[in-house]
Order: structure tokens, then C-alpha cells, then sequence
């Protein structure tokens, strides 16, 4: 009998540590700027409750670009041809890393080109709807990195080796732990477009068991908007030192009422972050090229498809003057 009361004393334990919403959540880079859709801006990350910050406060943040040179996501150097962001973001779209600055689209910063793409060989998401419309119920190791072709130099070198820091502090033990969440997009005061944005969040056990390593973040104000402050694959710091990536946060951040605000996502809504601790040995791995088993996989970008089809084009080129040479005329 006592065995089945700590069991029953665990279970409730373990439900009272979640934050319970009603909540749908979705991809931060899929809630894009209604307003903008089909024009230049179609990419732009519309958030409520952020706060302008300074690239002093993390260096290390960049952005994912794509060839038209719109921002697709948010990332962190983490070496110095290196990047950590999260795997939704890694696809074949992503060209460049703008690195350096505090508007994706501006003249400050430095471009470099894509080399390489990874994500985590078990990344999976599920979108279903169970009833209340779409929402991502299954979020498994959304992890990637994107490996560039030249050295990114920082203007300024972070006190702690970003790929030591994965390693000093596990989120899941934070609870209840402020942290501070760095991304790129356009808030309600941007008259520039897009800059880097942070909001402080507090740390909280999310309601999905099936977000794997995933921790969640709550408003500590009276603004629940707070959590609408994300952007995919940003940086999340605890202490000035990376601990996670941004995933996913409330449908609701992707809506804007009549006074071009934000409508508050519902009580107990939260920003969802993939947490790096358990991932710090498959980054390592990955960025000093151990043996394949122990990496992420590479997927094709946009780079090389292009390499592909040039050098492919180029053969075509060769081959049909080689072989009206050798076929005889008839």
C-alpha cells in the first residue's frame, strides 16, 4: 500500500511542476508578418513584448539568411565556422550567416557563405490537429548547426568557450530560473525591420511530456505577450552563457488585434526551448568531425545543390561537343 501512495504522491507531484494550457503552439519562423505576406517582408518575424538589445549583451548572435537575403532564422558562433541553432531551421534554404550586427538587413555586419548543414538524425515534429486546429504535439532533438566556409571573428570573444558552456548548466535544474532569450524580429517600436530582440523569461516544466529535452519559459510580468518574444533557433542564456535554442511558442503570437498589438496568449502559455546539455557531446563531435556514427546528419543546402548543378551543366556542356566529334554523321 505504501509503494501505490508514493506512486500516486509522484504522479501529482510531477503534474503540479507543469505549467497546463490550452494552448497550440507552432514554429516561431511559421508565424510570419500577415500584413507582409507575398511581398519582400513575406519572412518577417513579428513579436510583441520584446526589447531592443545590444549585440554587447551576446556577440555571438547571428542570422540564418537565405539567397534573397531575408532572415529565416536566428542562430549562435558557437566556432568559428560554426553555428548552433535548432534543426527546423537548418534547410536547404538557408545561403549565409550575417554575423557582427543588430539588423539582418542593414550595413553593419559581415555575410559569409554556407557551407554545410546538420541536424540531429532523430529530429522529428508531428503537426496534428486534435481538435482545437494544428499544433506541434510531438518535438523531438531540434538541434542543427550550419558550417560555414570562411572564419567568423567575432568583434568580441565570449568570456566562457561556448562549447565548455553546454556543459555547466542542465535546464531542466533550473526551474523557477531566469533567463534571458535573444532573437531577430520586428517589434512594435522597429522602424527598421528586423533587430535583435531579448525578453527575460522564467524557466517552467512544459505540459508536453513528447517535446523531448524541451524546457519552457513564462512571463514574469503582467504582459503575457513576454512569451510572443522568440525566434527559432535564438539563443537562450542563463548566467550569459548559452543553455538552449528556441523552438516554438503560442499560435496566438502569429495575431494581432485592432490596436496592431499583439492578442495575449491564454494563462499558462510559454515559449518552448530545446535545452543543449544532454546534445553537448554530439555538437562537439560534430564540429571536430569524429567518426560518423557520432555526428549529426548533413543534408544538402542550397550551396551545394547549386555547386551540383553547375558542375552538371558544365559536364553537359563538354560531353555534347566530344560526342558530335565521335559519332559519325549520317
Amino acid at each position: 500500500m505504501r509503494g501505490v501512495t508514493a506512486v500516486v504522491l509522484l504522479v501529482v507531484w510531477a503534474g503540479a511542476a507543469r505549467v497546463v494550457s490550452g494552448t497550440r503552439y507552432a514554429f516561431y519562423r511559421s508565424m510570419v508578418d500577415k500584413s507582409e505576406r507575398g511581398g519582400e517582408g513575406e519572412y518577417t518575424r513579428r513579436v510583441f513584448g520584446g526589447e531592443a538589445a545590444e549585440l554587447a549583451t551576446f556577440p555571438a548572435a547571428c542570422a540564418l539568411m537565405d539567397r534573397y537575403w531575408r532572415a529565416r532564422c536566428s542562430a549562435a558562433v558557437v566556432a568559428p565556422r560554426w553555428a548552433l541553432t535548432a534543426a527546423h531551421c537548418v534547410t536547404p534554404r538557408i545561403a549565409y550567416i550575417k554575423y557582427n550586427m543588430r539588423r539582418p538587413i542593414g550595413s553593419d555586419g559581415k555575410y559569409v557563405a554556407v557551407h554545410y548543414l546538420y541536424r540531429h538524425p532523430d529530429f522529428k515534429v508531428v503537426n496534428e490537429d486534435e481538435g482545437r486546429g494544428m499544433d506541434v504535439t510531438l518535438l523531438h532533438h531540434d538541434v542543427g548547426l550550419v558550417r560555414t566556409r570562411e572564419d567568423m571573428v567575432l568583434e568580441s570573444r565570449p568570456a566562457t568557450d561556448p562549447l565548455v558552456a553546454l556543459r555547466l548548466y542542465n535546464p531542466v535544474d533550473l526551474k523557477n530560473e531566469e533567463v534571458e532569450v535573444l532573437g531577430f524580429g520586428r517589434t512594435e517600436r522597429s522602424s527598421m525591420g528586423e533587430e535583435l530582440f531579448s525578453v527575460k523569461l522564467q524557466l517552467v516544466f512544459c505540459d508536453r511530456g513528447s517535446w523531448f529535452h524541451c524546457v519552457c519559459g513564462v512571463a514574469t510580468g503582467r504582459d503575457r505577450r513576454g512569451v510572443c518574444s522568440g525566434d527559432s533557433g535564438g539563443p537562450v542564456l542563463y548566467r550569459g552563457v548559452q543553455v538552449g535554442v528556441t523552438s516554438m511558442g503560442p499560435v496566438e503570437c502569429s495575431q494581432e488585434n485592432s490596436s496592431d498589438a499583439g492578442v495575449e496568449p491564454g494563462t499558462g502559455a510559454t515559449s518552448v526551448f530545446t535545452a543543449l546539455y544532454n546534445y553537448a557531446d554530439l555538437v562537439n563531435d560534430t564540429i571536430y568531425d569524429t567518426e560518423e556514427a557520432l555526428r549529426m546528419q548533413r543534408i544538402v543546402g542550397s550551396a551545394e545543390k547549386a555547386a551540383t548543378a553547375s558542375t552538371a551543366h558544365l559536364a553537359t556542356l563538354t560531353l555534347v561537343p566530344l560526342l558530335l566529334t565521335i559519332l559519325p554523321a549520317r
